[in-house]
C-alpha cells in the first residue's frame, strides 16, 4: 500500500515542481489581474457540470464492470467511492497506481486483477476514443471557424494509435502467438496466465456492443466538461457563441489527448500549455479581447476544474472511505503482488547469473 501512495506524492510533487516553473516564465502579474477580474460565481455551474461529466464516466466504469463479471458482485455504493477515489491515482506517474483499483476489485469481488486492470485501461480507451469521435464531429461542423494549425497531426495521431491497438486486441492469432512468446522469458512466464485473463478481458469489453454505449457516455462526459469551459471562456468576456462552443469542444478533446499521450502525471503543465496554446491559435483571431494574460488565465482555470479538483474529490474520498477501500484482504492482495514481484526479480536474477 505504501508503494501506491508513494506514486500518487511522487505525481503530486512532480505536478508542483512543474507549475512552479511555469509560473518563473510567464508574466504574473498579469495573470493574477485576469484572475482577480473574473466573475467566480460562474463556478457554480462549471462545477455541477463536473459531477454531470462525473456521472456518465461513472457509467463506463460500472459497464465495464459488467462485462468483466464484477458489478454483481460489488455493492453499489463500494463501486461509487473506488471510482471516485480513483481519481487520485490518476495524479501518479504513468498512472500506475490505477492498478490499485484492480487489487480493491480483487479483493472485494474475486475478480482476478488482470482482469479488473482490463477495466481499468477500457475506461482510458474509451475516454480517448470519445474525445477523438467528438473533435471530427466539432471540426466539421466548426468549418474554416476552427483553423488548428500544428494540432491537426494529433488527431490524426491519437486516432491511428487507438485504431491500431483496437485492431491488435481483435486478432486472436497474433495475440496468442505474444502470448506463447512470453513463455519462454525468465521474468514474464509466470505472468502468462494472468495475461491470458488480461487478454481474454480485453477481447470482451473491446466488442462493439460494448464500445457504442462507452463511447456515447464518454462523448456526453466530454461535452459536459465544453459546456464548462465556454462558461469559464464567458467568464473572462468572450461572447458565448455557437462557434466558440465548437472550439472549445476540440480544444477540450486536444488537450485530453495531449495530456494522456504526454504520459505526465494528470497532464500538469502540458494540459494548460496546449489549451492555452489552441485558444491563440484557434480562438484569439476571432476574438481580440483573448490576450495572452486571458489565455493564460483561462487555461489555468480550466486546468484546476478539469484535472485537479477531481484529484481534491478523489484524496477526500479515499481518505474518508480509507477503511472501507482498503481493508485487511485489500493488503494481504498488495502483499501477495509484492511478492510475486520479488519472486520474480529472484529468477531473473538467477537465470542471468
Amino acid at each position: 500500500m505504501r508503494k501506491y501512495r508513494n506514486r500518487i506524492i511522487a505525481g503530486l510533487a512532480i505536478g508542483f515542481v512543474i507549475y512552479a516553473s511555469l509560473l518563473l516564465l510567464i508574466n504574473t502579474e498579469a495573470l493574477i489581474a485576469e484572475l482577480q477580474n473574473f466573475p467566480w460565481v460562474l463556478l457554480v455551474p462549471v462545477v455541477l457540470l463536473k459531477f454531470v461529466s462525473w456521472f456518465f464516466r461513472f457509467l463506463e466504469w460500472h459497464y465495464f464492470l459488467s462485462v468483466v463479471g464484477a458489478r454483481d458482485r460489488l455493492p453499489l455504493f463500494d463501486s461509487v467511492v473506488l471510482f471516485i477515489s480513483g481519481f487520485s491515482m490518476a495524479v501518479s506517474p504513468g498512472k500506475a497506481a490505477e492498478v490499485l483499483k484492480a487489487v480493491v476489485l480483487k479483493a472485494k469481488t474475486g475478480v482476478p486483477i488482470a482482469a479488473g486492470t482490463s477495466v481499468v485501461i477500457a475506461e482510458r480507451v474509451v475516454d480517448g476514443l470519445a474525445v477523438i469521435v467528438l473533435a471530427f464531429i466539432a471540426l466539421l461542423l466548426g468549418g474554416d471557424s476552427i483553423n488548428l494549425g500544428g494540432f491537426a497531426p494529433l488527431i490524426y495521431l491519437s486516432a491511428g494509435l487507438l485504431a491500431a491497438g483496437l485492431v491488435a486486441v481483435r486478432i486472436r492469432w497474433l495475440a496468442y502467438f505474444f502470448l506463447e512468446q512470453c513463455k519462454r522469458l525468465p521474468i514474464v512466464r509466470r505472468l502468462h496466465t494472468g495475461l491470458v485473463i488480461f487478454y481474454e478481458s480485453s477481447y470482451e469489453i473491446f466488442k462493439l456492443r460494448h464500445l457504442l454505449p462507452t463511447t456515447a457516455f464518454g462523448m456526453i462526459a466530454a461535452l459536459g466538461d465544453a459546456i464548462g469551459f465556454v462558461i469559464i471562456l464567458a467568464g473572462f468576456g468572450l461572447e458565448p457563441t455557437w462557434t466558440l462552443f465548437l472550439q472549445a469542444v476540440v480544444i477540450i478533446c486536444l488537450s485530453s489527448a495531449i495530456g494522456a499521450l504526454s504520459g505526465v502525471p494528470n497532464g500538469a503543465g502540458i494540459t494548460e500549455i496546449s489549451v492555452g496554446a489552441m485558444l491563440m491559435v484557434i480562438v484569439a483571431p476571432q476574438n481580440p479581447a483573448l490576450t495572452p494574460a486571458v489565455a493564460a488565465a483561462a487555461a489555468l482555470v480550466e486546468g484546476f476544474f478539469h484535472k485537479w479538483f477531481r484529484v481534491l474529490v478523489g484524496l477526500a474520498v479515499g481518505v474518508i472511505f480509507r477503511r472501507r477501500l482498503f481493508s485487511s484482504a485489500v493488503e494481504a492482495e498488495i502483499d501477495t503482488l509484492e511478492r510475486e514481484r520479488g519472486r520474480r526479480v529472484v529468477e531473473y536474477g538467477s537465470s542471468g547469473a
